[in-house]
């Protein structure tokens, strides 16, 4: 079962979130050979994501991974509720969902 966190995006900003992943014995994942999916939807059913994240793999900190979204990105969001997942394929081809929210995209005052 995946784990839950809610988001909260700037609309109009860069967005990034860290997040660290390990194994059931507490030591991080090896990141490098597992490929990450990442969007968001104003519903589940929704046949095509609003946006995708990018999905950062660190090469300096172990099992570190970074959803980022561009200011581009963020400012076609319109302010309200959406819902993301993240999903994570092995090399085997094994597929699943290991993070899951609601992302809150809040709008700005000053516009540039």
């Amino acid at each position: 079962m995946a784990s839950t966190a809610n988001i909260y995006i700037d609309k109009g900003t860069d967005f990034r979130v860290d997040l660290t992943l390990f194994d059931g014995d507490d030591d991080p994942l090896p990141i490098s050979v597992l490929d990450f999916f990442a969007d968001i939807r104003k519903v589940y059913s929704e046949s095509s994501p609003l946006t995708s994240f990018t999905v950062e793999k660190s090469t300096q900190v172990a099992g570190l991974v970074t959803l980022v979204l561009t200011d581009t990105q963020t400012r076609t969001l319109k302010p309200g509720k959406y819902q993301y997942d993240v999903l994570m394929r092995k090399q085997s081809g094994e597929m699943s969902k290991i993070l899951e929210g609601l992302a809150f995209v809040v709008d700005t005052v000053t516009e540039v």
